[in-house]
């Protein structure tokens, strides 16, 4: 009743507007409160869109990536000292593969690398040194004493391979997604 008298009222226009202006913002708050863990989800979407290799958690016990540009899954893990290491999902890889840089970043001395095991890839034989890493972290998920290895040459980002991801209880990709369940 109040409010049609202001809509039907000549001199009250500005006054309907204002009115109607402060109900609109207050029914959006009430919408976005009452959807405020819905949109958390829209908040990860938009950040993984923004920010590459960006990883969230949906819920306790799991870990999801955005599919990036080039088709591939990518992710920063934390590691000694907090250094954070971008690597490549690589379900093909056997094991965790470092680069020469980023094993400087952890601390080993490259030349006292013994590069004995032989690897296979799809750009020909290469080899590569054993190592473990103390401790490595991606999200809330901290694994300890992880095998992995420093490839001597021709790796432009280290690979996060079957190794490690097999200690998640399972992944899975569900359209632009990889899920890792642990």
């Amino acid at each position: 009743m109040i409010l049609s008298y202001y809509r039907n009222n000549e001199n009250s226009k500005i006054p309907f507007a204002k009115i109607s202006l402060w109900l609109f913002i207050f029914a959006m708050i009430i919408i976005l409160y009452a959807f405020r863990f819905e949109l958390n989800f829209v908040k990860d979407r938009i950040l993984a869109v923004l920010i590459p290799h960006y990883s969230w958690t949906e819920m306790p016990g799991q870990i999801t990536l955005a599919r990036q540009e080039d088709g591939h899954f990518y992710l920063k893990a934390t590691l000694k000292d907090n250094q954070q290491i971008k690597f490549l999902i690589d379900t093909g890889a056997s094991n965790i593969a470092l680069t020469k840089e980023d094993a400087l970043k952890l601390g080993f001395n490259l030349s006292t690398l013994k590069y004995t095991q032989k690897y296979s890839t799809a750009n020909g034989i290469n080899y590569a040194a054993p190592v473990r890493i103390d401790q490595l972290t991606i999200g809330d998920k901290t694994f300890y004493n992880v095998k992995a290895h420093v490839v001597y040459d021709g790796l432009d980002i280290s690979l996060l391979g079957m190794s490690l991801i097999d200690q998640f209880k399972d992944f899975k990709i569900t359209k632009d997604m990889l899920i890792l369940n642990y």
